[in-house]
C-alpha cells in the first residue's frame, strides 16, 4: 500500500507552516493516481496560503511497481553527494523485504524488480518515463553520456541535468533541466535510433555499461563527480 503521514512544512519563500500529506512509500499498482501526477510533475506540490508561493515537498520514499518491474528508493537531490552509503542502506531494505532475507513470496515479487536509486524529482520522473517508452535505463545513460561526448557547451553542472521528458514519434525528448528550480533549459529531440544502436553495440559501451550497472544508483550523474 501506499503509506503517507499528514505533517507540517514550511513555504520556503515565506517561511509560513501548513500541514500536507507527505508520502513515505508509493504502491503504483494500487495507486496509479500518484504514478499519473508525477509524471505530471503535480506530486508533493504544495501552494503556501499567505504568500501563493508554489513549492514541492524533497522526496523521500520508496516506489512500487510490479506491471513494470520497479524498485525505486526516491531521496532528495541533496542527499546524491552521501549515494554510496544511500545506495548501501536501499539494497539492505530490498533485500530484507524482496530478496535473500525476504519470504518466499517476497521472494517471488523481487524476482520480477529492478532496483534503483534517484536523487531528485527530475531523476525519479524520468525513471517512470523511460519505462513508459519501453526504453531500458542503462542504455538510456550511455546515449546521454554520447550526447554530451558531442555537444559544445553543454550546460551540465551539479544542478542541471539531462533527461528524457517523452518519447513520440521515432524520436527522444531530453531536456537539460535545472533539477533545483525544475525549470527547463534546453530541450532536444534525439532519434530513436541513436539509442538503438548504442543498445545493439555490445562491445563498444561494455566499460560504462559495467560501471553504470555496478551498483542500483544507474545514473550518468554518478560518473561526472
Amino acid at each position: 500500500m501506499s503509506l503517507f503521514k499528514t505533517e507540517t512544512v514550511t513555504c520556503p519563500a515565506c517561511g509560513t507552516q501548513k500541514s500536507a500529506d507527505v508520502f513515505y512509500s508509493i504502491n503504483a499498482d494500487r495507486r496509479p493516481d500518484l504514478r499519473a501526477a508525477v509524471i505530471a510533475r503535480t506530486f508533493q506540490v504544495e501552494t503556501c496560503g499567505k504568500c501563493a508561493e508554489a513549492f514541492r515537498i524533497d522526496p523521500e520514499f520508496n516506489y512500487l511497481d510490479t506491471d513494470r518491474g520497479q524498485w525505486i528508493a526516491v531521496h532528495p537531490l541533496t542527499a546524491a553527494g552521501h549515494w554510496e552509503t544511500i545506495v548501501a542502506e536501499d539494497q539492505a531494505a530490498f533485500d530484507k523485504s524482496y530478496g535473500p532475507g525476504a519470504s518466499e513470496g517476497g521472494r517471488d515479487i523481487g524476482a520480477g524488480l529492478t532496483v534503483r536509486v534517484v536523487f531528485g524529482w527530475a531523476a525519479f520522473r524520468e525513471k517512470l518515463a523511460t519505462a513508459e517508452a519501453g526504453l531500458d535505463d542503462v542504455e538510456l545513460e550511455l546515449l546521454k553520456i554520447a550526447i554530451l561526448r558531442r555537444q559544445d557547451n553543454a550546460p551540465l553542472s551539479d544542478t542541471v541535468e539531462l533527461r528524457l521528458v517523452d518519447a513520440a514519434a521515432g524520436d527522444l525528448i531530453l531536456c537539460w533541466l535545472d533539477a533545483v528550480a525544475d525549470e527547463v533549459v534546453e530541450t532536444m529531440l534525439v532519434p530513436k535510433k541513436a539509442y538503438d544502436d548504442i543498445a545493439a553495440d555490445g562491445t563498444g559501451w561494455a566499460a560504462l555499461r559495467a560501471d553504470l550497472v555496478a551498483n542500483a544508483y544507474v545514473d550518468m550523474q554518478r560518473l561526472m563527480t
